[in-house]
Parts: C-alpha cells; structure tokens; sequence
C-alpha cells in the first residue's frame, strides 16, 4: 500500500505536541501478535513518532506479545497503529482488513492492549483475488499501467456493474476516480476503509435516482502530491508567498499537466476501447477527495472537452501540505491562493451548459480549514455563470472528518449530482 504523508496527521501532531501544556502521562501499549510477527512497530502521531513514521518505534518482547511506552502530552488525543516497519504491513482486524487508527484521550496514565489478527499481505495477492472485495458487479484490477508523461507506473482498478453483464448492449457513462486503492475493496483501502462505490451506485439505480456507470479508479502514486497539485494555479500565486509555492512545488517536479495529460490521451481511450463506454464528454467524469478534487477540477478545465462534469470531496483548496502554511500563516497563505484560483478559473473555458461542478467538505478536523476557499470561490463560480444549485452544488456536512469513512457517508450526494436525470433540488450551505 502506498501511505503519504496527509495534511490532517500532521496538524493532530502539532495539536497533540503544542497545545496542551508540558505535562505529560504514560501510555503503554500491549500488542497481542501472531507468533511469527517478527519485529513490531508502533506508529502515531507523535512527534518522536515521525510523526506517522511506519517504523516509528520498535516494540519490545518477542513471540505474541509487544510492549512500547510513550509519554503523551496530559489532555492530548493520541492516534497511533501497529506495522511491521512498512504500511504494506499493516496490522489487519478480525475481519481481515487494516485496522482503523486507535484514539485515546489522554488524561492520565494508561494502559492499552490491542489485538492483531494478521499482517497486511503483499498487494498482488489482492489484485489476483478481485471477488474477494465482495463488490456488487466485477473488479477488474490493470497492473504497472505505464505513461509516457509519468515517471511513476501504477495500477488502474474498473469497476462494472452487474448491469453491464445483464445489458450486453448497452453503453455507460464513466466516472475517472482518484486514490483508486480507497474506492472498493477495504482490504487494499489505506485506512480500511473504502468508497463503496458499489454499494452506492446501486442504491441509487434501485430508486430510480440515476443510471449505473463503469468507475474507473487510477491508484496514486508516490509522486501523488506533485500530480495532484494544479500547476497553472501555483503558476498564480505572488507575493510574499510566491516564494513558499516554488520551494514547497519545484517547477521542475510539478506533474499535474502531465496527469490530465495521461487521463485524457491515453487511459481514456484504453477504456473506451476496452469496454462499452459512452465515451462523449456529458458522459465522462471526475471525482477525487482532497487533493484528489483539486485534479478532478483542474483536468476537466484543461480538457474542457473531456469532461463534462467533476466533484471534489473535502477538498484541498490549500493546495500546500505544510502545515507551517496553512495553519501558522494562513492570513497570507489563503489569500495568496484564493487570489491564485480565481485569476485560473475566470480565465477558464468551464461553463454551466456544459459542466456540472460538485464541491464539499466537513467541519472535523482539516476539514473546517476550507470553508473560506469554498465560500470565496463559489463567488467566482457565480460570475462564470454558475449558481448553487442544477449545475453547482456546494456542500457543507456538519461534524464530517477528512477520510474514506465520511466521503463514503456521502458518496450517494455526489454520485446523483453527476449521474441523475437532473440535479436535486437546491440545497445550498
């Protein structure tokens, strides 16, 4: 499995070490392991722990049982998990998919015991076993899927619905979907979790509430940041943080143009060869989460004739994932990019008759730094023409996090927003 570093562990390390005082209690932690686990690690979000380093801190003991002690600061949420040096190794729950991360709040000392059942096993042994998802339809998985723009290979997952096989003569539309290790099978999804896009579709095809589609999930990478970060955007920002934009985003590694690039020229018409797509654009879409909503938006834009519609989920308007940034000098920050975003998208070819646009986020953790990208660029979605409602949807979700778990709470809103007849009545923040 491929683990970044996400923006959302890095701000709970900065909490968890600045904002709680200089006390701080002892948590130990007792694993119960298989017998031939080898060396265990504990994984957190510490700073003596990398944070989120898979190898952050050898447990000691030997056989089933391993033992770690930290000190947390007093009044600090302690997450943290259990590897064997590497995220492909995971520590899997009883039902054999990776555990969620463990929390506690940490008021005095404490003692943990936790249980792992198995170890994450080698990736390909999944991909060889797509029926083991347990997806309504068929799972194909394409290994190493090169391009000619991209340095990194990677693996694209397509997802079929049972309709496909029950309608030999039918075509449909299809979704492009980002991070497509999270979006069907939870022994593959990072957090344990995935998308259940499955699940989703076919609820709404059961109501009536829209047409069943191929989902097309393109696995990141690790360059995932540099491919999902928009390059004309950061080209945008001036100022003081002009400086910040080039040193945090190389030109020379930026890989966003080379991505859209790889979607539209040649994954695009690899699928519409290999299966019964409607291949026009009021057919095709996009849809990513966080830094993937941002390469959703920014490839239908560059190919406006592409894509005919994209939904961005807790979307990660900040581009930046320093929290140094985002967090500390935000004032100048979000302006610099709220300013870079605006001058791109006036100057865009998107228009309300021939795209449709869904943007959300939460208000957890991470999540509750986008609403003023949100509000402030909806504003220049409305001078394009748009309005909240048939062809924009903006979204709020109170209380909703940043992770698969909640995106796939809501994965229904925006799957009619871009496969319905017609879109929802308004429902504005």
């Amino acid at each position: 499995m491929i683990r970044l570093i996400f923006l959302c562990l890095l701000l709970a390390a900065s909490a968890c070490a600045g904002k709680h005082g200089s006390q701080t209690r002892s948590v130990s932690i007792s694993a119960i392991v298989p017998e031939t686990s080898g060396d265990v690690y504990l994984a957190g979000n510490l700073p003596e722990l990398g944070p989120w380093r898979a190898d952050g801190l050898l447990m000691q003991g030997e056989g089933r049982t391993r033992v770690a002690t930290v000190r947390v600061p007093q009044g600090a949420r302690f997450e943290f998990k259990l590897t064997q040096g590497r995220w492909e190794r995971e520590g899997l729950g009883p039902s054999g998919t990776v555990m969620a991360s463990s929390r506690i709040d940490v008021d005095a000392d404490q003692d943990v015991t936790i249980t792992i059942a198995d170890w994450k096993h080698d990736i390909r042994e999944y991909l060889a076993d797509p029926a083991g998802a347990g997806v309504a339809g068929s799972l194909l998985h394409w290994a190493d899927v090169r391009s000619q723009w991209l340095e990194e290979t990677r693996t694209v997952s397509i997802y079929l619905p049972p309709q496909y096989d029950t309608d030999p003569q039918a075509r449909f539309p299809v979704i492009y979907a980002h991070d497509g290790q999270n979006l069907f099978d939870p022994r593959i999804a990072n957090t344990g979790v995935d998308w259940g896009f499955d699940t989703a579709m076919q609820a709404l095809v059961s109501q009536g509430a829209i047409e069943p589609a191929i989902i097309v999930g393109i696995w990141s990478t690790p360059a995932r940041r540099l491919e999902y970060a928009p390059e004309r955007v950061l080209e945008r920002v001036t100022g003081a943080m002009a400086a910040e934009a080039l040193a945090e985003f190389p030109p020379q590694q930026r890989r966003a143009d080379a991505y859209a690039r790889f979607l539209v020229r040649e994954l695009k018409p690899r699928i519409d060869a290999a299966f019964r797509t409607r291949a026009g654009r009021e057919s095709t879409f996009l849809i990513g989460s966080s830094m993937g909503g941002l390469i959703s938006l920014y490839a239908m834009a560059e190919y406006p004739d592409a894509f005919g519609g994209a939904a961005g989920l807790s979307m990660h308007w900040p581009v930046s994932i320093d929290n140094r940034l985002i967090v500390d000098r935000q004032e100048a920050w979000r302006p610099a990019i709220i300013a870079a975003f605006s001058d791109y998208l006036s100057a865009s070819p998107l228009t309300p008759a021939q795209h449709r646009l869904w943007l959300d986020h939460g208000t957890g953790f991470l999540d509750h730094l986008y609403a003023p990208y949100q509000q402030a660029l909806t504003g220049v979605f409305s001078r394009l023409g748009y309005g909240d409602g048939d062809r924009l949807r903006t979204r709020v979700y109170p209380g909703a996090d940043h992770n698969e778990t909640a995106w796939r709470a809501r994965l229904r809103d925006p799957l009619t927003f871009l496969l319905g007849p017609r879109a929802a009545p308004s429902d504005k923040n």
